[in-house]
């Protein structure tokens, strides 16, 4: 035992590289935490996007005389675009409540966050909206 202490004694003492070996261990925690900081931005950012979208279809809905429940899918699968089509789950139907007819429309905006060494997590925002109906479907 006392051989290795003198042997490797000088070793032991020695703190050269240490911090490299510190950012080395760090390094790929923090660049996890980076791209996970951006993934979700873009996922914030797209879902605020289709929230928007869907609000101001709610609004044109209000204008339309007596849709009918396809007329309104297409109105609110026009707001959808190309490259989330993937992305965006849309049901839209008609619910009589309190007397008056409503269109239900709710979406389901979901984004695969890739962080590199980790698993896909999956986020999901939704949207639900009552949009009272001029007239009967």
């Amino acid at each position: 035992m006392r051989f290795l202490t003198r042997k490797f004694g000088k070793f032991l003492k020695n703190r050269d590289g240490v911090t490299a070996v510190e950012a080395a261990l760090c390094f790929p925690i923090i660049l996890m935490l980076v791209f996970a900081i951006f993934q979700y931005a873009i996922f914030f950012n797209g879902a605020t996007e289709m929230n928007k979208k869907f609000r101001d279809a709610s609004r044109q809905v209000k204008l339309m005389n007596s849709p009918s429940t396809s007329e309104l899918e297409t109105l609110f699968a026009a707001q959808i675009d190309p490259d989330d089509q993937d992305r965006v789950t849309l049901n839209v139907s008609r619910v009589d409540r309190y007397g008056e007819s409503f269109a239900s429309v709710d979406m389901t905006y979901t984004y695969a966050i890739e962080i590199p060494m980790l698993n896909p997590f999956e986020l999901t925002s939704s949207y639900q909206n009552l949009v009272l109906l001029s007239e009967d479907l």
